[in-house]
């Protein structure tokens, strides 16, 4: 059996203890784990070493707080998965990740495996492929002032089936 590590994770955790805890028990589940003890040492580690596999955000931090800096790592990477691990999950933290792109959320105490099955099931999803540019209207300046027939000239050049209804 491979001694490979399953996964590179970043560990985001103030409180010195449970950090460490975690740590050691992720190395142990062979997770490659690099710990940050604030959100701007988070940002920091992530501009520097970035993309993980996974973060893991505690949202109750000293200097940034744990949202600002799961806003900050989503507007370097969007893609980027992000598993929320707190005791106090406030309905305006949810809000605010959920319009970022955070769904995932671990309630802390937690038990060991629980944390280890999140891991596993967030690691395991099929990551979106990078949104494709859109052309913008400026890729179809020509076609605007060709007249009313510009239009159908559009629809022509779609390829056959494409809806261009935008997704609303």
């Amino acid at each position: 059996m491979s001694m490979e590590a399953r996964g590179r994770l970043l560990l985001v955790e103030d409180e010195n203890v449970l950090r460490g805890l975690v740590q050691e028990f992720l190395a142990l589940e062979r997770y490659d784990v690099e710990a940050a003890a604030d959100g701007q040492e988070a940002i920091d580690a992530y501009a520097e070493r970035g993309p993980y596999d996974l973060v893991l955000m505690d949202l109750n931090l000293p200097r940034v707080p744990g949202v600002e800096a799961c806003r900050q790592i989503k507007r370097m990477n969007q893609r980027q998965p992000v598993l929320v691990c707190s005791a106090a999950i406030l309905d305006s933290h949810a809000e605010a990740l959920h319009q970022i792109g955070v769904h995932d959320t671990l309630t802390k105490p937690y038990h060991p495996s629980d944390l280890v099955g999140a891991v596993r099931r967030i690691l395991a999803e099929p990551r979106p492929e990078a949104p494709t540019p859109q052309p913008s209207w400026r890729d179809h300046q020509g076609h605007a002032a060709a007249g009313p027939n510009a239009a159908g000239r559009l629809a022509a050049e779609r390829p056959h089936g494409v809806d261009a209804t935008p997704n609303r």
